[in-house]
């Protein structure tokens, strides 16, 4: 190697050392200013929130302040309107005085009717008095109707007590023997118990079908009447038939009804025929 690459060698040598050096230095400058700039930035905050603080109480106190001016000033002024108005009245009592010593026998009939006045006011006031015993008299009497009509107001709530207790028991009554009907399987229709005390309404009509049991018997029987007829189950019927093979065929009794049509069941069975479709039907022979 030539004295000069020597040179270069040594030279880039020194170089680096320095840029290592100065990146050093740099880097803990750069450590140093954060950290300065952090506890700067922490300072900085401490020192706004002590300001705001600062500020706040201020504000406060300004405000305090104010208040206090204020109601300061509401006293003065209420005190030289007040102040106003004694120095008016003793120029009024200046002037009173100085007119009631130099009108003093007027002063004294006007005192004679001062008293005639209260004399009069006096019997007012008695007059008013009498009106009053007049008025407390008719608030006691109303005061006792209204004790009257208060006890006869608890009477009253107590008979509802009473009639809402019995209403109950009446109403859990009624649903044990509705309870008991359908377990029997009894009528709750008060019409069924009335058709079997009281006649069906006179009425003609045809059969519509027969059907038949197990054994061939007729056994329902359905017709061309029903509650538009006034009828109603429990209802007996007899049923004949007419023509040249006129006959009696036996009597059903409803059980099922419509508003034009009806079920009977027959319960008198004729030995000279067989109930069919076209057979006549009606409440009386």
């Amino acid at each position: 190697m030539s004295l000069i690459g020597k040179f270069f060698v040594v030279m880039q040598i020194l170089l680096s050392v320095t840029f290592m050096g100065f990146a050093a230095t740099v880097f803990t400058y750069q450590n140093n200013y954060k950290t300065l700039y952090e506890n700067e930035t922490k300072a900085k905050t401490q020192i706004q929130a002590e300001k705001d603080n600062l500020q706040a109480d201020f504000d406060k106190v300004k405000a305090d302040m104010t208040a206090l001016a204020s109601q300061a000033e509401d006293r003065a002024d209420r005190a030289e309107a007040t102040n106003s108005a004694l120095q008016a009245q003793l120029a009024e009592l200046k002037q009173e005085t100085e007119r009631l010593s130099n009108s003093l026998q007027s002063q004294l009939a006007l005192v004679k009717i001062a008293e005639d006045e209260a004399e009069s006011r006096r019997s007012e006031a008695m007059s008013q008095r009498v009106v009053n015993t007049d008025l407390h008299k008719k608030l006691s009497d109303r005061i006792k109707d209204n004790r009257i009509a208060e006890d006869k107001m608890y009477g009253l709530n107590v008979e509802k007590e009473n009639l809402t207790k019995k209403n109950k028991e009446l109403i859990e009554r009624l649903a044990f023997l509705e309870k008991v009907v359908r377990n029997n399987n009894l009528e709750t229709d008060p019409r069924v118990y009335a058709a079997q005390n009281d006649p069906p309404p006179v009425v003609s009509g045809l059969v519509v079908n027969a059907t038949t049991d197990e054994r061939g018997a007729v056994d329902l029987v359905e017709i061309s009447l029903g509650a538009d007829d006034g009828l109603v189950r429990g209802h007996r019927l007899e049923v004949w038939r007419s023509g040249e093979d006129a006959r009696y065929l036996g009597q059903i009794e409803l059980v099922y009804v419509d508003t034009d049509h009806a079920v009977g069941r027959l319960v008198d069975k004729a030995k000279n025929g067989i109930i069919k479709k076209g057979d006549n039907v009606t409440s009386k022979l």
